[in-house]
């Protein structure tokens, strides 16, 4: 919520329509989430609040959270997340709870983002996380809600192909946005990827950045977004269909650098490097 506050305008600096993701984290009271989505929504964003089933009281919170979401800022889609609190603040404790509950259609919510770990979860097992997938996707069939995976965020594409190929019968249709960082300095995405239990793509990402120096700069995604449009050029198949910036604190330098990026003013380098023209 701070680095929203930051933000004087969004719709100057992201297009119209465009998902706008507000997280759910410790310090985060649900008021706060309504007035941001509100905000947003007058500004000609997409509000998408995280839903963290960990950090609802009850049912009768959640009903009340997502009515008023709804009602106040004509909210449809959500991110639905466990949450990352060790214990439960209430009842819930796990997205399942919520997506099963239907307590989402009551409220008109038609396009449910769902948490995808390529890189494995450290407190939740991948037969758990596999179970999961799978209910996620009968969920998709049953109540024909549009669901979609966004993944944990990473350093490299081959983490999440190899999830791909590996968990291709429990993503199933299921399209896949790839969590990428945002434009932040090194020393800042090595805080947050350890803070994440983000797994093999951080030691390679560390092993880039090993001096004080390097730690101070900006380090950017280059070359997995080559890597994944490579990828998806290869493998028309791959149910990857975009990627979402998780900004750390750089929204503004993020989405001038992602504009640049989507109106197609870059070259490619030999090393993977995107170089604005």
């Amino acid at each position: 919520m701070l680095e929203a506050r930051r933000v004087r305008r969004f719709a100057g600096l992201v297009a119209a329509g465009k998902r706008i993701y507000i997280p759910h984290t410790p310090r985060t009271e649900l008021r706060d989430t309504v007035e941001l989505a509100t905000r947003l929504r007058k500004e000609t964003m997409e509000p998408v609040p995280h839903v963290a089933a960990r950090r609802i009281e009850n049912f009768a919170a959640l009903d009340d959270f997502l009515a008023r979401l709804s009602g106040e800022a004509g909210v449809s889609q959500v991110l639905i997340v466990a949450g990352d609190a060790a214990k439960p603040s209430g009842v819930l404790g796990s997205a399942l709870e919520i997506l099963e509950s239907g307590v989402l259609e009551k409220h008109g919510i038609r396009t449910v983002g769902v948490a995808g770990h390529p890189e494995g979860h450290p407190d939740i097992g991948e037969a758990v996380l596999r179970d999961a997938l799978r209910r996620k996707n009968l969920y998709a069939q049953k109540t024909r809600t549009s669901v979609y995976i966004v993944t944990q965020f990473t350093f490299s594409a081959g983490p999440v192909i190899a999830w791909e190929v590996s968990h291709a019968g429990d993503i199933g249709l299921l399209p896949i946005t790839v969590g990428l960082p945002g434009l932040a300095t090194a020393r800042t995405l090595l805080k947050y990827a350890v803070e994440c239990g983000i797994g093999a793509s951080l030691k390679a990402f560390s092993k880039r950045y090993d001096s004080l120096t390097k730690l101070l700069t900006i380090a950017r995604p280059d070359e997995t977004i080559v890597d994944l449009a490579r990828y998806k050029e290869q493998t028309p198949q791959s149910r990857i269909a975009g990627v979402h910036f998780f900004t750390f604190g750089g929204f503004e330098r993020t989405a001038a650098w992602a504009n640049q990026i989507a109106g197609g003013n870059f070259e490619v380098s030999e090393g993977g490097k995107l170089m604005l023209i």
